[in-house]
Protein backbone atom coordinates (compact mmCIF):
# COMPACT_ATOMS: atom_id res chain seq x y z
CA UNK A 1 0.00 0.00 0.00
CA UNK A 2 1.39 3.40 -1.00
CA UNK A 3 1.80 6.35 1.36
CA UNK A 4 -1.00 8.20 -0.42
CA UNK A 5 -3.34 5.27 0.21
CA UNK A 6 -2.41 5.13 3.90
CA UNK A 7 -2.66 8.83 4.81
CA UNK A 8 -4.99 11.73 3.98
CA UNK A 9 -2.00 14.08 3.68
CA UNK A 10 0.99 13.10 1.57
CA UNK A 11 3.73 14.63 -0.58
CA UNK A 12 6.91 13.56 -2.38
CA UNK A 13 10.12 15.08 -3.74
CA UNK A 14 13.15 14.05 -5.78
CA UNK A 15 16.51 14.10 -4.00
CA UNK A 16 18.93 14.77 -6.88
CA UNK A 17 22.71 14.24 -6.70
CA UNK A 18 22.56 11.85 -3.79
CA UNK A 19 22.90 8.07 -3.96
CA UNK A 20 20.32 5.78 -2.45
CA UNK A 21 22.93 3.93 -0.30
CA UNK A 22 24.04 7.26 1.22
CA UNK A 23 20.45 8.24 1.90
CA UNK A 24 19.65 4.82 3.34
CA UNK A 25 22.61 5.06 5.69
CA UNK A 26 21.42 8.48 6.94
CA UNK A 27 17.92 7.14 7.61
CA UNK A 28 19.29 4.08 9.42
CA UNK A 29 21.38 6.39 11.61
CA UNK A 30 18.32 8.55 12.34
CA UNK A 31 16.27 5.50 13.31
CA UNK A 32 19.00 4.27 15.66
CA UNK A 33 19.60 7.69 17.22
CA UNK A 34 15.94 8.27 18.09
CA UNK A 35 14.81 4.64 18.51
CA UNK A 36 12.41 4.86 15.56
CA UNK A 37 11.13 1.69 13.86
CA UNK A 38 12.03 0.84 10.28
CA UNK A 39 8.96 -0.67 8.62
CA UNK A 40 11.10 -1.73 5.67
CA UNK A 41 14.83 -1.70 5.00
CA UNK A 42 16.25 -3.13 1.79
CA UNK A 43 18.66 -2.22 -0.99
CA UNK A 44 15.77 -0.71 -2.96
CA UNK A 45 13.47 0.85 -0.32
CA UNK A 46 13.47 2.03 3.30
CA UNK A 47 10.54 3.21 5.41
CA UNK A 48 10.76 5.05 8.73
CA UNK A 49 7.82 5.43 11.13
CA UNK A 50 7.53 8.39 13.52
CA UNK A 51 4.91 9.82 15.86
CA UNK A 52 4.00 12.32 13.12
CA UNK A 53 3.74 9.92 10.19
CA UNK A 54 5.83 7.81 7.81
CA UNK A 55 8.81 8.40 5.51
CA UNK A 56 9.37 6.23 2.47
CA UNK A 57 12.53 6.38 0.32
CA UNK A 58 13.33 4.47 -2.85
CA UNK A 59 15.48 4.74 -5.96
CA UNK A 60 13.63 6.42 -8.81
CA UNK A 61 14.59 6.55 -12.49
CA UNK A 62 16.44 9.87 -12.12
CA UNK A 63 17.22 10.08 -8.40
CA UNK A 64 16.09 8.80 -5.01
CA UNK A 65 12.51 9.76 -4.12
CA UNK A 66 11.25 10.72 -0.68
CA UNK A 67 7.55 10.31 0.09
CA UNK A 68 5.89 11.30 3.37
CA UNK A 69 2.42 10.79 4.78
CA UNK A 70 0.56 11.91 7.89
CA UNK A 71 -2.92 12.12 9.40
CA UNK A 72 -2.65 15.92 9.83
CA UNK A 73 -1.43 18.73 7.61
CA UNK A 74 0.67 20.34 10.36
CA UNK A 75 2.33 16.99 11.09
CA UNK A 76 3.09 16.57 7.39
CA UNK A 77 4.86 19.92 7.58
CA UNK A 78 6.90 18.70 10.59
CA UNK A 79 7.99 15.67 8.53
CA UNK A 80 9.08 17.97 5.71
CA UNK A 81 11.14 20.13 8.05
CA UNK A 82 12.80 17.07 9.62
CA UNK A 83 13.72 15.69 6.20
CA UNK A 84 15.13 19.07 5.30
CA UNK A 85 17.44 18.81 8.32
CA UNK A 86 18.51 15.25 7.44
CA UNK A 87 19.38 16.16 3.86
CA UNK A 88 21.04 19.43 4.90
CA UNK A 89 23.49 17.42 7.04
CA UNK A 90 24.42 15.41 3.92
CA UNK A 91 24.55 18.38 1.55
CA UNK A 92 23.19 21.92 1.98
CA UNK A 93 22.97 22.27 -1.81
CA UNK A 94 20.81 19.16 -2.18
CA UNK A 95 18.57 20.39 0.64
CA UNK A 96 18.00 23.62 -1.29
CA UNK A 97 16.88 21.56 -4.31
CA UNK A 98 14.02 19.85 -2.47
CA UNK A 99 10.73 20.61 -4.24
CA UNK A 100 7.59 19.17 -2.70
CA UNK A 101 4.82 17.90 -4.99
CA UNK A 102 2.15 19.94 -3.17
CA UNK A 103 4.17 23.17 -3.05
CA UNK A 104 1.96 25.22 -5.35
CA UNK A 105 -1.05 24.67 -3.09
CA UNK A 106 0.57 26.58 -0.23
CA UNK A 107 3.18 28.89 -1.81
CA UNK A 108 3.24 32.26 -0.05
CA UNK A 109 1.21 31.01 2.93
CA UNK A 110 2.34 30.76 6.52
CA UNK A 111 3.70 27.36 7.65
CA UNK A 112 0.80 25.14 8.80
CA UNK A 113 2.03 25.04 12.40
CA UNK A 114 2.59 28.81 12.64
CA UNK A 115 0.08 31.23 14.14
CA UNK A 116 0.01 34.59 15.89
CA UNK A 117 -0.72 35.09 19.56
CA UNK A 118 -1.71 38.37 21.21
CA UNK A 119 -0.35 39.08 24.67
CA UNK A 120 -3.00 39.76 27.32
CA UNK A 121 -1.01 39.91 30.53
CA UNK A 122 2.37 39.23 32.18
CA UNK A 123 2.51 38.72 35.94
CA UNK A 124 5.31 37.89 38.34
CA UNK A 125 5.31 34.45 39.98
CA UNK A 126 7.14 33.33 43.10
CA UNK A 127 10.46 31.65 42.44
CA UNK A 128 11.73 34.04 39.79
CA UNK A 129 9.25 33.27 37.00
CA UNK A 130 6.92 35.32 34.82
CA UNK A 131 3.49 34.04 33.78
CA UNK A 132 2.37 35.08 30.30
CA UNK A 133 -1.27 34.90 29.21
CA UNK A 134 -2.08 35.25 25.50
CA UNK A 135 -4.88 34.74 22.99
CA UNK A 136 -4.03 32.34 20.18
CA UNK A 137 -5.75 31.89 16.83
CA UNK A 138 -6.43 28.16 17.24
CA UNK A 139 -5.48 25.71 19.99
CA UNK A 140 -7.47 22.75 18.69
CA UNK A 141 -4.29 20.77 17.89
CA UNK A 142 -2.85 21.28 21.37
CA UNK A 143 -3.54 18.07 23.31
CA UNK A 144 -2.02 16.16 26.21
CA UNK A 145 0.16 14.39 23.62
CA UNK A 146 1.94 17.63 22.66
CA UNK A 147 2.39 20.23 25.38
CA UNK A 148 5.32 22.24 23.99
CA UNK A 149 5.64 25.05 21.46
CA UNK A 150 8.11 27.67 20.19
CA UNK A 151 7.67 31.40 20.42
CA UNK A 152 8.77 33.44 17.39
CA UNK A 153 10.03 36.74 18.76
CA UNK A 154 11.11 39.50 16.36
CA UNK A 155 14.17 41.68 16.87
CA UNK A 156 13.03 44.51 19.19
CA UNK A 157 15.20 46.93 17.20
CA UNK A 158 13.07 46.45 14.07
CA UNK A 159 9.78 48.31 13.70
CA UNK A 160 8.40 46.03 10.99
CA UNK A 161 8.94 42.34 11.84
CA UNK A 162 9.15 39.71 9.13
CA UNK A 163 7.44 36.34 9.44
CA UNK A 164 8.04 32.91 7.82
CA UNK A 165 6.33 31.83 4.61
CA UNK A 166 6.36 28.85 2.25
CA UNK A 167 8.32 29.17 -0.99
CA UNK A 168 7.33 27.93 -4.45
CA UNK A 169 9.20 24.70 -3.67
CA UNK A 170 7.37 24.17 -0.38
CA UNK A 171 10.31 25.07 1.84
CA UNK A 172 9.99 27.43 4.78
CA UNK A 173 11.66 30.81 4.33
CA UNK A 174 12.60 32.21 7.73
CA UNK A 175 13.72 35.83 8.17
CA UNK A 176 17.49 36.17 8.32
CA UNK A 177 20.04 38.67 9.59
CA UNK A 178 18.64 41.48 11.71
CA UNK A 179 15.11 40.25 10.94
CA UNK A 180 15.80 36.75 12.34
CA UNK A 181 13.30 35.51 14.90
CA UNK A 182 14.27 34.22 18.35
CA UNK A 183 12.52 30.84 18.80
CA UNK A 184 12.71 29.51 22.39
CA UNK A 185 10.71 26.45 23.48
CA UNK A 186 8.08 26.63 26.23
CA UNK A 187 5.47 24.42 27.85
CA UNK A 188 1.74 25.06 27.82
CA UNK A 189 1.05 25.59 31.53
CA UNK A 190 -2.69 26.00 30.98
CA UNK A 191 -5.06 26.54 28.07
CA UNK A 192 -8.72 26.90 27.19
CA UNK A 193 -9.44 25.61 23.69
CA UNK A 194 -12.89 27.22 23.64
CA UNK A 195 -11.49 30.72 24.17
CA UNK A 196 -8.01 30.07 22.63
CA UNK A 197 -6.41 31.40 25.81
CA UNK A 198 -2.87 30.14 26.45
CA UNK A 199 -0.73 30.43 29.59
CA UNK A 200 3.00 29.71 29.90
CA UNK A 201 5.75 30.48 32.42
CA UNK A 202 9.22 31.92 31.75
CA UNK A 203 12.15 31.52 34.14
CA UNK A 204 13.90 34.87 34.62
CA UNK A 205 17.62 34.84 33.95
CA UNK A 206 19.81 37.82 33.24
CA UNK A 207 20.76 38.27 29.61
CA UNK A 208 18.02 35.99 28.31
CA UNK A 209 16.29 37.35 25.20
CA UNK A 210 12.93 35.84 26.13
CA UNK A 211 13.30 37.20 29.67
CA UNK A 212 13.92 40.71 28.36
CA UNK A 213 10.96 40.37 26.01
CA UNK A 214 8.57 39.21 28.76
CA UNK A 215 9.72 41.95 31.14
CA UNK A 216 9.01 44.67 28.56
CA UNK A 217 6.14 43.38 26.41
CA UNK A 218 2.85 45.27 26.59
CA UNK A 219 -0.71 43.91 26.29
CA UNK A 220 -1.87 43.82 22.69
CA UNK A 221 1.55 42.91 21.29
CA UNK A 222 1.44 40.22 18.61
CA UNK A 223 4.19 37.58 18.24
CA UNK A 224 4.49 34.25 16.47
CA UNK A 225 4.08 30.70 17.74
CA UNK A 226 4.91 27.33 16.15
CA UNK A 227 3.60 24.06 17.47
CA UNK A 228 2.50 22.02 19.17
CA UNK A 229 5.40 19.62 19.41
CA UNK A 230 7.55 17.60 21.73
CA UNK A 231 6.45 15.15 24.38
CA UNK A 232 3.13 15.03 26.15
CA UNK A 233 1.73 13.88 29.48
CA UNK A 234 3.19 10.45 30.34
CA UNK A 235 0.58 7.73 30.79
CA UNK A 236 2.53 5.64 33.30
CA UNK A 237 2.16 4.21 36.81
CA UNK A 238 5.72 4.92 37.92
CA UNK A 239 7.95 7.84 36.95
CA UNK A 240 11.13 9.60 38.05
CA UNK A 241 11.56 13.15 36.78
CA UNK A 242 14.62 15.40 36.60
CA UNK A 243 14.51 19.08 35.64
CA UNK A 244 16.32 22.35 36.14
CA UNK A 245 14.38 25.61 36.35
CA UNK A 246 13.68 25.68 32.60
CA UNK A 247 11.72 22.45 33.06
CA UNK A 248 9.78 23.42 36.21
CA UNK A 249 6.63 24.47 34.26
CA UNK A 250 6.59 21.17 32.36
CA UNK A 251 6.95 19.20 35.61
CA UNK A 252 4.09 21.22 37.11
CA UNK A 253 1.84 20.48 34.13
CA UNK A 254 2.61 16.76 34.35
CA UNK A 255 2.10 16.51 38.12
CA UNK A 256 -1.37 18.01 37.69
CA UNK A 257 -2.25 15.52 34.96
CA UNK A 258 -0.79 12.24 36.29
CA UNK A 259 -3.31 9.59 37.26
CA UNK A 260 -4.13 9.54 41.01
CA UNK A 261 -2.65 6.04 41.41
CA UNK A 262 0.70 7.02 39.83
CA UNK A 263 3.82 7.04 41.98
CA UNK A 264 7.31 8.41 41.60
CA UNK A 265 9.92 10.97 42.54
CA UNK A 266 10.87 14.41 41.18
CA UNK A 267 14.35 15.93 41.42
CA UNK A 268 14.37 19.69 40.79
CA UNK A 269 17.74 21.36 40.27
CA UNK A 270 18.16 24.97 41.39
CA UNK A 271 20.57 27.65 40.26
CA UNK A 272 19.10 29.94 42.94
CA UNK A 273 17.32 29.15 46.19
CA UNK A 274 14.33 31.33 45.28
CA UNK A 275 13.17 28.92 42.56
CA UNK A 276 11.97 26.52 45.28
CA UNK A 277 9.03 28.91 45.70
CA UNK A 278 7.72 28.31 42.16
CA UNK A 279 4.06 27.17 42.55
CA UNK A 280 4.71 23.46 42.03
CA UNK A 281 1.61 21.27 42.38
CA UNK A 282 1.71 18.23 44.65
CA UNK A 283 0.68 14.67 43.84
CA UNK A 284 -0.20 12.13 46.55
CA UNK A 285 2.09 9.46 45.10
CA UNK A 286 5.03 11.61 43.98
CA UNK A 287 7.73 13.02 46.26
CA UNK A 288 9.70 16.18 45.36
CA UNK A 289 13.37 16.81 46.13
CA UNK A 290 15.36 20.00 45.50
CA UNK A 291 19.09 19.88 44.74
CA UNK A 292 21.64 22.60 44.04
CA UNK A 293 23.27 22.87 40.62
CA UNK A 294 26.71 23.04 42.24
CA UNK A 295 26.15 19.74 44.06
CA UNK A 296 24.49 17.60 41.42
CA UNK A 297 24.48 16.54 37.78
CA UNK A 298 21.01 15.63 36.56
CA UNK A 299 22.43 13.36 33.87
CA UNK A 300 24.36 11.31 36.45
CA UNK A 301 21.37 11.12 38.79
CA UNK A 302 19.12 9.92 35.98
CA UNK A 303 21.67 7.30 34.90
CA UNK A 304 21.69 5.92 38.44
CA UNK A 305 17.90 5.54 38.30
CA UNK A 306 18.12 3.92 34.88
CA UNK A 307 20.43 1.23 36.28
CA UNK A 308 18.76 0.70 39.67
CA UNK A 309 15.10 1.12 38.72
CA UNK A 310 14.57 -0.23 35.20
CA UNK A 311 10.80 -0.36 35.87
CA UNK A 312 10.63 3.46 36.15
CA UNK A 313 9.96 5.82 33.29
CA UNK A 314 12.68 8.49 33.30
CA UNK A 315 11.68 12.02 32.33
CA UNK A 316 14.50 14.56 32.00
CA UNK A 317 14.46 18.20 30.88
CA UNK A 318 17.74 20.01 31.38
CA UNK A 319 20.82 21.46 29.72
CA UNK A 320 22.01 19.74 26.53
CA UNK A 321 25.04 18.03 28.11
CA UNK A 322 22.89 16.23 30.71
CA UNK A 323 20.46 15.02 28.03
CA UNK A 324 23.29 13.78 25.81
CA UNK A 325 24.93 11.97 28.73
CA UNK A 326 21.70 10.14 29.56
CA UNK A 327 21.00 9.18 25.95
CA UNK A 328 24.53 7.81 25.60
CA UNK A 329 24.08 5.73 28.77
CA UNK A 330 20.86 4.22 27.42
CA UNK A 331 22.64 3.19 24.23
CA UNK A 332 25.60 1.75 26.14
CA UNK A 333 23.21 -0.38 28.19
CA UNK A 334 21.30 -1.40 25.06
CA UNK A 335 18.07 0.13 26.33
CA UNK A 336 15.34 1.81 24.30
CA UNK A 337 14.83 5.51 25.02
CA UNK A 338 11.42 5.48 23.31
CA UNK A 339 9.73 4.57 26.60
CA UNK A 340 11.31 7.62 28.28
CA UNK A 341 11.53 11.38 27.73
CA UNK A 342 14.96 12.98 27.38
CA UNK A 343 15.06 16.60 26.22
CA UNK A 344 17.62 19.39 26.07
CA UNK A 345 15.73 22.55 27.01
CA UNK A 346 18.75 24.82 26.59
CA UNK A 347 22.45 24.83 25.65
CA UNK A 348 25.20 26.30 27.76
CA UNK A 349 27.26 28.86 25.79
CA UNK A 350 30.72 27.71 24.82
CA UNK A 351 33.55 29.07 26.99
CA UNK A 352 36.06 31.03 25.00
CA UNK A 353 39.76 30.27 25.54
CA UNK A 354 40.71 33.74 24.40
CA UNK A 355 42.50 35.75 27.08
CA UNK A 356 41.68 39.41 27.12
Amino acid sequence: MSIQEQFPFAAHTLLPNISYPTLRNAIQHRAKEFDLPLAQDSETEIQLKTAYGTYRFWQGDEAPIAEIGSSRSDWLYVLKESLQDIVHELSPEIAKAIHWSDAQESAGNRPPNFQFITIEDVTALAGGFLRVTALAEDLSHFTTDSIHFRLALPNPERQEPQWPYLSDSGQTIWPKGEAALHRPVYTVRDMDISTSRLTFDIFIHEGGRATAWAQNVTPGTRVGLTGPGGGGIPEVDQITMYADETGFPAVARILEALEPNASGHVVLQQTCSASAHYPMPTHPGVSIEYVQESDSDLGDLAIETMRNRPDQMIWLAAEKAAAQKLRAAFKTEGLNTKEHYIAAYWTRPAISNTQG
